[in-house]
């Protein structure tokens, strides 16, 4: 077992309430964690903590996905927050060990995949903490300025109890990574003192697009007997792996495992030759491994060699079976062995060795340096270097290569969480489904019922004919309705390509091309469309202007005049800032006096980009944006439902089918009918009607009965008493007239 892992021997001895014991056992122990012969690490102090878990992040505002725990160490306390992150580039880790005989064979055993996180220190800029929670504890390493910490459970307690080991190591523990005088080729465009003068912006920040390296980890023979337990074995490479993942972050570009071979009976050549190319491991590698695996990166674990300056990869070897690097584990912590891992990678990626005018973000040493140290930062120069080496040509860390190794492996199983062949439902875990009234843990209905998921599917069993499983999401847009006969919904129908959308725009593969339609979408409703000025910044060629990006680099291709309106959409009279997705930005650029706005293009976040012109959007006379192109025309939409085909009583969808309005039958909507389309599902026959409440009729009936009774009656009585006037008037006449 190694050292770093030796210290789980003493867990079960400490006591809490004994920091003086504590103290005299790490005394005794720091001697020996340095294999003779070679530069040492140690720990140098040890505290037992308690992690207490954050419900919150930030200042009170509760945050998704993260995980946060405040603990105490170093003199004070500290809280990290954690985000999880994917390690394994697929859902089941290959693993390859040997048989008795000493022959290759793979098998694909349960190793979690879900408990790896990537995260910082609260208030402590540029930290970094890689941890991980498969076995029920916090395992990793926290990196603040050039202090590193390991934190592991503590063996056998009841409280949740960890130890916090702070690790120091000699200059020499790491490197020298090149011999005194040795001088590299190097690209005469490139200078580093031109890369120190580089921004100091933090690189997760200031790069958008990021790059998938594969990697294929080994263990030689003599590695695996010292832990000789595969369990312990593999999880010592995926630690490094993880590691690994974290520091190369910091160029934007992650570090997937791709499979994990231990040789567990013997090593299959000599290990001493370290030729790459050439060498018999090199050979070895070659012929049988990488043309099955084709990795980007590997390298191998070796108990006893090389020293670092031993071995020096090929330059620009990447995504070839040259990048192969061949590590001496040489008694060192992982973290260190996960350093010279990066550093080895760095060249084959065709990274340059740093100088005396490259420097890294609150760290003093860099991965790329001739002694990295306990460093877990990429520098400025190296930043800067494989920002150039991206941006000017196709990469292998943009290709989106799958590998699927011996599918025969696959079985069939209930209880993943997948209907497969013989199943009627999968409701998952023993748990899931005893939470699932649906299907039972056998992977079959239970009673009667006929479905468990799905849009159609209400209370086990498919929804009524008529109930709306899709709502319509914008103008373009149509409903679907259940047809009575399986869970699922309808496929999504939308509008035909032509269909006016507004006074400026129409319909185009479900989404109105109306320009300020599109920005009031995403900047608020007062916000229209820039004027053509503004978009003259997708003749920049960044990620807030420019037409596309090839698929495989993170160059952007700028706009020809003809097609900057088919770039990134850009608007005015933006009012107010809206909420974003996570990773994406914005620019307000003034451009001849009008203040033009857009957003930026990130790849691989997860987010979905919706700052580009839409396809199908005008761009000029007569023709619309195809492929961030202003090439196709008007006409080669074919725009086809003219008012009489549907009898003026319905518009048609993308399959050119009458949607007939509610009150009309398809398909030409000619008699009376439900609506809808033959495509979308029938919607309900009866339309609900809300009947008002008879109580409140019969009090206003009885108010405005009053109101009248009482206007009548004033009426009456005024008319009534004219009459009586004229009537007194005529008889004191005749009265008067009859007096002699």
């Amino acid at each position: 077992m190694s050292l770093s892992r030796g210290m789980r021997l003493a867990d079960g001895q400490v006591t809490l309430r004994a920091p003086l014991l504590l103290f005299a056992l790490w005394a005794v122990l720091a001697p020996v964690q340095g294999s003779q012969g070679h530069p040492s690490w140690r720990y140098i102090s040890s505290e037992v903590v308690i992690p207490k878990k954050e419900l919150h992040h930030g200042k009170g505002v509760q945050m998704p996905g993260w995980l946060s725990y405040s603990l105490h160490f170093g003199g004070k306390r500290h809280v990290i927050h954690m985000r999880r992150k994917k390690l394994f580039w697929s859902r089941h880790l290959l693993m390859m060990t040997q048989d008795d005989q000493g022959a290759l064979q793979m098998d694909y055993p349960f190793i979690p995949p879900d408990c790896y996180y990537l995260g910082y220190l609260e208030e402590i800029p540029l930290s970094m903490v890689t941890m991980d929670t498969c076995y029920g504890g916090l395992e990793g390493i926290m990196k603040l300025d050039d202090l590193a910490y390991e934190i592991r459970p503590l063996s056998d307690s009841q409280r949740f109890e960890h130890i916090v080991s702070q690790i120091v190591s000699d200059i020499s523990a790491t490197g020298p990574t090149y011999k005194l005088g040795y001088k590299e080729d190097r690209d005469p465009l490139f200078s580093q003192k031109t890369a120190s003068t580089a921004p100091r912006i933090n690189n997760r920040i200031f790069s958008s697009h990021k790059g998938m390296i594969r990697g294929f980890a080994q263990s030689s023979n003599s590695m695996y007997h010292v832990y000789n337990n595969m369990t312990l074995c593999i999880k010592f490479m995926i630690d490094m792996v993880s590691l690994i993942d974290s520091m190369y972050k910091g160029l934007d570009i992650r570090y997937h495992l791709t499979a994990v071979l231990v040789f567990d009976v013997r090593d299959p050549v000599n290990m001493n030759d370290y030729r790459i190319p050439g060498g018999e491991y090199y050979q070895f590698h070659h012929t049988y491994l990488y043309n099955v695996i084709q990795p980007s990166a590997s390298f191998i674990v070796v108990k006893d060699g090389p020293e670092d300056y031993q071995y020096n990869p090929r330059m620009f070897g990447f995504c070839s079976s040259q990048s192969l690097h061949m590590v001496g584990h040489l008694g060192r912590h992982y973290l260190l062995l996960a350093v010279v891992t990066s550093h080895l990678c760095g060249r084959s990626l065709g990274l340059y060795f740093d100088d005396h005018d490259c420097s890294c973000q609150r760290r003093s040493s860099c991965i790329m340096h001739r002694y990295p140290g306990l460093t877990d930062s990429f520098s400025n120069c190296s930043f800067v270097h494989i920002q150039n080496m991206l941006s000017t040509e196709k990469h292998c860390l943009f290709s989106e290569h799958l590998k699927f190794f011996n599918a025969s492996l696959t079985h069939i199983r209930c209880g993943n969480s997948i209907v497969e062949d013989r199943e009627q439902c999968d409701c998952g875990s023993f748990k899931e489904c005893n939470a699932n009234p649906c299907c039972s843990n056998d992977c079959r209905f239970e009673s009667t019922f006929l479905c468990d998921k799905g849009l159609c599917c209400t209370n086990c069993t498919f929804s009524t004919a008529g109930t709306l499983c899709r709502p319509i999401r914008n103008i373009c847009d149509l409903p679907e309705y259940c047809q009575g006969g399986s869970s699922g919904c309808p496929d999504d129908f939308y509008m035909q390509d032509g269909t006016p959308c507004s006074e400026e725009g129409y319909c185009y593969h479900g989404n109105c091309t109306d320009r300020t339609m599109h920005c009031k979408e995403i900047f608020g409703a007062s916000t229209v469309e820039g004027p053509d000025v503004c978009y003259q910044i997708n003749k920049k060629g960044h990620r807030f202007g420019h037409c596309r990006r090839e698929f495989s680099a993170r160059r952007f291709i700028q706009c020809h005049d003809r097609d900057v309106k088919c770039g990134r959409l850009q608007c005015t009279n933006v009012t107010h800032l809206p909420r974003l997705q996570e990773h994406v930005g914005f620019h307000q650029s003034k451009i001849s006096g009008v203040w033009c706005w857009g957003l930026d293009e990130h790849r691989a976040t997860g987010t979905t980009d919706v700052g580009h012109v839409r396809h199908g959007t005008p761009c000029a006379p007569g023709k619309f944006c195809q492929n961030s192109l202003c090439n196709a025309t008007i006409g080669e939409i074919n725009y086809n439902c003219l008012p009489e085909k549907c009898n003026r009583r319905g518009i048609c969808n993308n399959n050119r089918n009458c949607h007939c309005h509610i009150g009309w039958d398809p398909p030409f909507c000619k008699l009376r009918g439900a609506g809808g389309s033959t495509d979308s599902g029938p919607p309900p026959r009866r339309m609900r009607s809300v009947r008002q409440s008879q109580e409140s009729v019969v009090y206003l009936r009885v108010i405005f009965a009053r109101i009248y009774a009482l206007i009548t009656t004033f009426l009456f009585g005024i008319a009534t008493n004219v009459r009586t006037v004229k009537t007194v008037k005529v008889k004191e006449e005749i009265a008067g007239e009859g007096n002699p």
